[in-house]
């Protein structure tokens, strides 16, 4: 199994799924602060205009210019102002204030300058605490000067932009998808170029030795592995190895694997029409019983009481 297919096969356990809050047109001075809200992978592309992204006390504001898209994968609080030290007011007083017309525009302020944005998610299974979304910096940005080597990122961007526009029947549906491609596309570039010392899952993927260790931990859930194995298939002594792997990957390696089969279950007690007993034969447990106990130990509730609620 390719890097690729284990990235895909993480997102599609995660149920990543995405879609828009509104498009804003703001002008004049405006300053409107984003609360906190779960742990949604948040999206802000500016069609127009420029302004600053302002963080946690710890970040220092960003310069967003036209075309640009700042993704901020943790759900944080965040302010977006024509400034970068503006008093802010909160979003729930400017929606009280400005609802969004029929179209789901939000138009704001008066005055010089104008500031389009398209503002969007993605939400993802918030039981879940996979490294690929846990390791991830508060925020990123995609400009298209600075994607010269990436054309397709370049290009999903781009019809983003033209879609968003064109405002037609299904736009909603397009641009939904398209946020999820450019997440995926900047998760990729997380692990482009690293030297071997810097953690994050992405740059896993991208180490041909872990990559082998996680490709097999995929492959057969079910199999009893151990660390010496998994080293020998890495090719790595078990220390290099048990070092390294959670080093890059924010887990040791028996707990990845701990973490991956609970993570199948979930899939396969969601999407299956197998029995719970051959649910956990699948993901490497001998008996019902501990993988009950595991299971609810993971996520507060048992895989039968999961199975109905998924229903």
């Amino acid at each position: 199994m390719e890097k690729t297919d284990l990235l895909s096969e993480v997102f599609a356990t995660l149920r990543l799924t995405s879609d828009l809050y509104f498009r804003a047109d703001l002008a004049g001075p405006f300053a409107v602060e984003v609360p906190a809200e779960r742990r949604l992978v948040r999206f802000h592309y500016l069609r127009r205009g420029s302004c600053w992204l302002r963080g946690g006390a710890e970040m220092t504001p960003v310069p967003l210019a036209e075309g640009d898209l700042a993704i901020l994968p943790n759900g944080g609080a965040h302010v977006l102002a024509d400034s970068p030290a503006r008093p802010a007011l909160p979003l729930s007083a400017l929606l009280a204030e400005s609802p969004p017309d029929a179209s789901g525009l939000l138009r704001y302020g008066a005055g010089a300058g104008r500031v389009e944005l398209l503002c969007g998610f993605c939400a993802f299974d918030e039981d879940i605490e996979h490294p690929v979304i846990a390791s991830l910096p508060p925020m990123m940005v995609l400009r298209p000067q600075d994607l010269g080597a990436q054309p397709w990122t370049v290009t999903a961007l781009r019809l983003l932009g033209l879609e968003s526009e064109l405002a037609g029947e299904g736009m909603q549906g397009i641009l939904s998808r398209l946020l999820e491609i450019l997440f995926i596309q900047a998760l990729r570039q997380t692990g482009a170029g690293e030297d071997g010392s810097a953690p994050g899952y992405i740059a896993a993927l991208a180490d041909p030795q872990l990559s082998r260790a996680l490709s097999a931990i995929h492959r057969a859930p079910e199999h009893p592995w151990t660390i010496s194995e998994l080293a020998r298939l890495s090719g790595m002594s078990r220390a290099r190895f048990a070092e390294r792997f959670t080093r890059r990957v924010g887990l040791a390696p028996i707990a990845y694997l701990t973490h991956w089969r609970l993570m199948k279950a979930r899939r396969l007690l969601r999407e299956s029409e197998l029995s719970t007993e051959e649910v956990a034969a699948r993901c490497g447990y001998a008996s019902l019983p501990s993988f009950t106990r595991r299971y609810k130990a993971a996520f507060g509730l048992g895989p039968g009481a999961y199975r109905r609620a998924s229903k």
